[in-house]
């Protein structure tokens, strides 16, 4: 017989509420690092080259307290390195790192959607089918970038209902610590309508698993959703780049998911 849905707690409903929220409206040096991240991303700015405070200051039209805090936010992303007695420097990109946080993100988030397929939380259920609505109301608008960011709300809905804290905090540091909210910055999917409807039916077909308590087909669904999302980003960025680019040797796709969480548990105890 299948497990009735988890009433929610009240930690529950602050996290649910949470998740609600508008987006905090960004400061100066968000957007400075937003804008210079995407330059490192794209290419524009190469490894090795070194970031003057002064020179970013006159070319972004800002003081140099806002171009010291956004090179900070950026070293946090491990875009810049930090020498001492020698400023800040880029850091080296490749494409592999990239599909790495992909990988990483895609096997967190569809053991989160296995485990709230297994028990779920009435709150979270509602919620992910606000963000299906959402998206769907985002297909016919040319705005990838809206679509990425309500995308990226579903995701998170799912970690927060899967109830597994380690797991929502893993995505979280995954996200202000990595280069992932970045990469973002220039738009590297959902480009077209036909991608945008693909992706909203799909992230539909994992809700409706987790409603009918189906973990594999849950895990299945969003898999397929995010190893899509993985390949047209790295595309997008191959080009960006000039680089070329194998998608196959830069997939886990035939590694088991067992493998890849165990390579999170360990770099998780070793950081």
């Amino acid at each position: 017989m299948a497990a009735p849905l988890r009433k929610p707690s009240t930690d529950d409903r602050a996290r649910d509420r949470e998740g609600e929220r508008s987006f905090a409206p960004r400061t100066l040096p968000d957007q400075v690092a937003e804008e210079l991240g995407a330059e490192i991303v794209s290419g524009r700015r190469k490894a090795g080259e070194r970031l003057v405070e002064l020179d970013l200051a006159r070319d972004f039209g800002v003081s140099r307290g806002p171009i010291r805090e956004a090179i900070r936010i950026l070293e946090r992303r491990r875009l810049v390195e930090l020498r001492p007695r020698r400023g800040a420097y880029i850091k080296p990109l490749s494409l592999k790192s990239v599909a790495d946080l992909f990988n990483v993100r895609t096997a967190l988030s569809t053991l989160a959607a296995r485990t709230m397929a297994t028990a779920p939380i009435e709150s979270y259920i509602d919620t992910l089918a606000r963000r299906c609505d959402e998206m769907n109301a985002l297909i016919e608008v040319d705005d990838p970038l809206a679509f990425a960011r309500t995308m990226t709300r579903a995701v998170k809905t799912i970690a927060r209902g899967s109830g597994n804290e380690l797991l929502v905090e893993l995505l979280t540091d995954l996200a202000n610590h990595t280069v992932w909210t970045t990469i973002w910055k220039t738009p590297l999917d959902y480009q077209t309508r036909d991608l945008r409807h693909m992706s909203a039916s799909m992230i539909a077909s994992t809700l409706k698993a987790i409603r009918q308590r189906k973990p594999n087909a849950a895990a299945t669904h969003l898999a397929q959703l995010l190893e899509g999302d993985r390949d047209r980003a790295l595309t997008t960025l191959s080009r960006l780049r000039g680089e070329t680019l194998d998608l196959y040797a830069l997939s886990d796709d035939d590694e088991p998911s067992s493998s890849v969480a165990s390579k999170i548990v360990l770099s998780s105890l070793r950081a």
